[in-house]
């Protein structure tokens, strides 16, 4: 067996040179940008996509931005079904290896092609992160990690062609040498996606995580995904423990059997570490996870927007533990990179291609990293190798400083009407056009009709709905089929089936909702004239304010 000492540096060797590059862009963010932008167009000039902008006569950014107009997915949508279905050559030159899948914003779900570029331009921003990351915090090298980066029990899904959505397992975004390492160095099986029971997907991966004591790093997206492990591993932790001490793989739902055999082959008997797990149980709850890892350095995940509410438990539990919040990562790119030290983070130079819309001018040219002004705010807009070329990706940043000749971002929030707690991105328009089908399903005509989340443990949404004449169990009708229709995205669903999100729930109101909207409203400091007509807002704490009409129904099982 590798020491890890050994494998962490080998593997953090190799990004050496990616975290160099970065410093580099740092200092010259123009001349790096204008080189990558020109390097990806030369790569796809012969493509259909790249012949019917002319990227074979662009020669500089300003170019490009006249050749090439900005778009959403669903400019592209038909360029991706055609990849979907197995075309070649249409928006890369260069195969599309797999699509992941995200959100959309009128639809359940967008597919987003991936190439080997892509994956490369992934790896050249995790590779400086991690050499950032590891010189700040030495303990870190004699230790291992656990990624979440793949949703857990994920259907398996091909398109059309043939492609796969998704990888098989968390250490294919890296490649060759680097991947052989990880597999050495995270303390979680790679093949962790492929267990098709989410119960059972909690208890390996914690049966993994306890059997490493020298456990340093944990990145995770939400960091209720955290918190929901640890209360699953402190009503499981005396089956976890005996499954320790016999080095055996109970989980509550038995595992299919090649995959139970392979993970299996990586567990040994320990009863040394199971009667150090026993001793730490014996401890005040609040303090267990502390106990359990006393060498945990690091937790990487987001801090701000929705998620900020769910830090403070973590902080509980980890007390020991840095947390570091996540740059902005999306399914198509990577925005910006955390760097120990700085506010905010560092813009992406070395991997993507980036603009910046002004949030003041929005019909202006967008402006590169280098021109962005302190305290303004921006949306964002990427080209990358994966066939995305001036892509208004939806987020909003925020410049928070500044690290040599570049400012540094903060992600700040969605660009669009987006309620996002846990990772769940529902855009108003996806919720407006579901509201508006179901309430012809059901033949009903509100006065009002408005969903917003609702925080508790776990938060949930509320659907509020002002019908005169409309009664209980059509209400009850019309929240189990709003659950089912929410549940029609990946990123909703997942949420729900992690138990980060309750059941969606549906409310009668009377006494004029509408009225008491705009009061509210403008409470929450919006004009008179700026206050529209919602299907969905991001505001919670609407239950104080609505006068219910009947008791709420509540749709679906609890996780």
């Amino acid at each position: 067996m590798i020491p890890l000492l050994l494998a962490n540096s080998l593997w953090l060797c190799s990004g050496v040179a990616a975290a160099r590059g970065l410093r580099r862009a740092l200092q010259t963010p123009l001349r790096a940008q204008e080189d990558l932008l020109l390097s990806i167009l030369r790569a796809n000039q012969d493509c259909e996509y790249g012949k019917r902008h002319g990227f074979s006569r662009i020669r500089s950014v300003r170019d490009y931005q006249t050749a090439v107009p900005i778009v959403s997915y669903g400019d592209l949508e038909e360029d991706i079904d055609a990849v979907k279905k197995g075309r070649s050559g249409v928006l890369t030159s260069a195969p599309v290896v797999a699509f992941e899948k995200t959100t959309g914003s009128s639809a359940a779900a967008k597919y987003i092609p991936y190439t080997a570029a892509l994956k490369r331009q992934f790896r050249r921003a995790v590779a400086a992160w991690m050499i950032d990351l590891y010189s700040h915090h030495p303990a870190m090298m004699i230790g291992k990690a656990y990624w979440s980066v793949s949703p857990a029990a994920r259907e398996r899904e091909v398109t059309p062609g043939g492609l796969p959505v998704g990888f098989d397992d968390e250490t294919e975004y890296f490649g060759g040498r680097d991947r052989w390492l990880l597999r050495r160095i995270l303390a979680a099986p790679p093949e962790l996606p492929a267990i098709p029971d989410l119960s059972s997907s909690r208890y390996v991966t914690l049966r993994f995580l306890l059997e490493e004591k020298r456990l340093a790093f944990v990145s995770v997206w939400n960091p209720s995904f955290l918190t929901l492990l640890i209360r699953y591993l402190l009503e499981h932790a005396e089956r976890l423990i005996e499954d320790v001490r016999r080095g055996q793989l109970t989980p509550p739902v038995p595992l299919p059997d090649p995959l139970r055999e392979t993970l299996c082959r990586r567990l040994r008997a320990n009863p040394e570490r199971a009667a150090e797990l026993e001793r730490a149980f014996e401890q005040p709850a609040r303090l267990v996870p502390s106990l359990v890892w006393p060498g945990l350095a690091v937790v990487s995940c987001w801090t701000s927007a929705g998620a900020k509410l769910f830090v403070p438990e973590m902080r509980e539990f980890f007390p020991h533990a840095v947390i570091q919040p996540k740059g902005l990562i999306a399914t198509e790119g990577v925005v910006s990179i955390p760097l120990t030290g700085h506010a905010g983070a560092a813009p992406a130079l070395t991997s993507h291609f980036l603009e910046f819309i002004d949030g003041d001018r929005p019909g202006a040219t967008p402006l590169l990293a280098h021109k962005l002004t302190p305290g303004k705010t921006y949306s964002v807009v990427l080209t990358t190798g994966g066939g995305l070329y001036r892509y208004r990706l939806g987020d909003r940043v925020q410049v928070v400083g500044r690290i040599l000749e570049t400012p540094l971002v903060e992600f700040i929030g969605k660009e669009d009407l987006v309620s996002d707690l846990c990772g769940e991105k529902l855009h108003e328009a996806y919720v407006r056009k579901i509201l508006r089908e179901l309430f012809e399903q059901v033949g009903l005509r509100p006065s009002f009709a408005m969903m917003a989340p609702e925080w508790g443990r776990p938060p949930g949404y509320v659907l509020f709905v002002e019908a005169p004449g409309f009664s209980d169990p059509p209400i009850e009708s019309l929240g189990a089929r709003l659950e089912a229709r929410l549940k029609d995205s990946p990123h909703y669903r997942y949420c729900r089936e992690l138990g980060q999100l309750a059941p969606a729930r549906a409310v009668l109101v009377s006494g004029g909702a509408a009225r008491i909207y705009l009061e509210r409203c403008l409470t929450l400091g919006q004009r008179a004239g700026d206050v529209k007509p919602t299907a969905l807002h991001c505001a919670t704490g609407w239950r104080q304010w609505f006068r219910p009409a009947g008791a709420d129904v509540v749709a679906g099982e609890n996780p």
